[in-house]
């Protein structure tokens, strides 16, 4: 079979009807397209977020869908007849939408291959090759694994050979583990943001923090690869528990292109270790200001807070940094070191704090709450630490096992999944566990509790701050701030917490 064109799709959005949107670049698939490109592949990008992220219609009582209609999908797919359609599924609550698609595609004629990747079916390879209308499943970090199905696809047809994929064969799954991780990530093409319409990103503006101070911002990623060993965390199964960084020269030919081909003025790094090798940060920060880039910059995924110093810290705000995210996690120590298992020593983050605003910089912090193990008391420990470091915004989850971490594990083994647990419809701001301690509505209700009273206090007291990080939001997005308001009271007044 000869395969000329390939289309790689990013599906449509689920979402609880209440929370805010998100519309970012699918680094993923631009990866995967400008790979393929570079092999002599046609092909075909498409974004159904972007494309219409006004369109939304009801999943259920509590979902909606935004993106692109499946009817306007199927055209698409129709116009540009491809060979093989990818399809990548980051989340488990979007992993229906992945199934709607597949059947989608056969419908529209069954020769057209399909190939499902991201965390979900990385995760969970057997069960979703249950899908008929699914025909393989690159597991993990896919640039080289696809491109090879590809070429076997056409050749030998030897499936066994290739690492990091689910096929089937005599009607049986076959599951390749993954084993094999790019080494030099220099030898990646940048990401093909020319088969995406940048400038509908630069103008809805919903990044993944929601914070920007220019609309023409992008997000790059200048790493891969975690050594931790956070107990909710899926990425060390995704990308490897070893981390990969690309040189300083590399990342920062990639900004070049980006300031010089789409105008880029911010930047956000959304690396799960941006700070890991502090020789390494220092020269992608003093090249920022050697080149004379002139580019605000955030960090929405979080930092490793046991990387940082003031020399770091001052570098980073002299190359354009203004927010920084924290990876806190939990307000107790024994937490922390004992059921999240993340090298953080509380004493240190107060000071880290403070030095971020020495040097002008916003600074956020994530938490979760609701894992097995700990008590109520330690929760609202959580949420006093937080008060305590006069953040300018956080960001709390609810435990969320997802497929393939340690707790997911934990919680299978000890049967903790709350009464309906889908594991493939998993979401973050929806209580899964449910321990002798508290139950699922308790924490929704309490998160719900103090997200508002944090954020009302943030505003009151501090006016100016709130106003500098939210305000383009709230001006371009104002009925999704009030959709919001309303989401966090409605879920507030269902438990009361004791």
């Amino acid at each position: 079979m000869k395969i000329s064109k390939v289309m790689l799709i990013s599906p449509p959005m689920t979402l609880l009807n209440g929370l805010f949107k998100n519309c970012t670049v699918p680094l993923g698939i631009a990866y995967l397209g400008a790979v393929l490109e570079g092999e002599g592949y046609e092909v075909k990008l498409l974004d159904a977020v972007v494309e219409d992220i006004n369109h939304e219609e009801p999943v259920d009582q509590e979902h909606i869908r935004y993106g692109l209609s499946f009817e306007e999908i199927e055209k698409r797919i129709r116009d540009f007849s491809p060979d093989v359609v990818g399809i990548t599924c980051l989340f488990s609550l979007q992993y229906r939408n992945v199934l709607l698609l597949t059947k989608l595609v056969k419908g529209i004629d069954k020769k057209i291959i399909t190939v499902v990747g991201g965390e979900h079916p990385s995760a969970l390879p057997v069960a979703c090759m249950q899908d008929k209308n699914t025909d393989f499943i690159v597991i993990g970090e896919g640039e080289h694994s696809f491109l090879h199905l590809l070429k076997e696809v056409q050749g030998g047809k030897n499936f066994f050979k290739i690492d990091g994929l689910a096929f089937r064969k005599n009607g049986k799954t076959v599951v390749n583990p993954k084993t094999k991780f790019i080494e030099n990530l220099d030898a990646l093409p940048f990401p093909a943001r020319h088969l995406l319409p940048m400038e509908k990103y630069f103008s809805i503006s919903l990044p993944q923090s929601l914070t920007y101070q220019d609309k023409r911002h992008a997000c790059l990623t200048t790493s891969r690869g975690c050594s931790g060993k956070c107990v909710f965390c899926a990425t060390t199964k995704f990308w490897g528990n070893r981390f990969r960084p690309r040189s300083p020269e590399n990342v920062l030919q990639e900004i070049q292109h980006l300031v010089e081909d789409y105008g880029v003025k911010e930047l956000h790094f959304i690396d799960d270790n941006l700070t890991l090798d502090k020789e390494r940060a220092m020269k992608i920060f003093q090249g920022m200001i050697d080149r004379k880039f002139n580019l605000k910059w955030c960090v929405p995924q979080g930092l490793a807070i046991w990387t940082l110093d003031e020399e770091l810290i001052k570098k980073m705000q002299e190359s354009g940094c203004y927010l920084v995210d924290l990876g806190v996690e939990s307000g107790n120590q024994d937490v922390l070191w004992k059921i999240i298992k993340k090298p953080i020593n509380l004493k240190r983050v107060k000071g880290l704090v403070k030095t971020f605003k020495k040097h002008g910089m916003l600074v956020k912090a994530c938490f979760v709450i609701g894992l097995p193990g700990e008590t109520k008391e330690q929760i609202r420990q959580t949420f006093d630490f937080a008060d305590e470091l006069d953040l300018d915004g956080v960001s709390i989850a609810i435990a969320t096992p997802l497929p393939g971490t340690e707790l997911f594990r934990i919680c299978k083994e000890k049967k903790l999944f709350r009464c309906g647990f889908d594991e493939n419809a998993i979401e973050y701001y929806v209580g899964n566990i449910e321990t002798d301690e508290f139950k699922p509505e308790e924490l929704q209700s309490m998160l719900s509790h103090y997200m508002l009273k944090y954020n009302l206090g943030l505003l009151l007291k501090h006016p100016l701050r709130f106003f500098k990080r939210f305000s383009k939001l709230l001006f371009r997005h104002p009925a999704m701030l009030i959709k919001y308001i309303f989401f966090l009271l409605k879920r507030r007044s269902k438990v009361i917490w004791k």
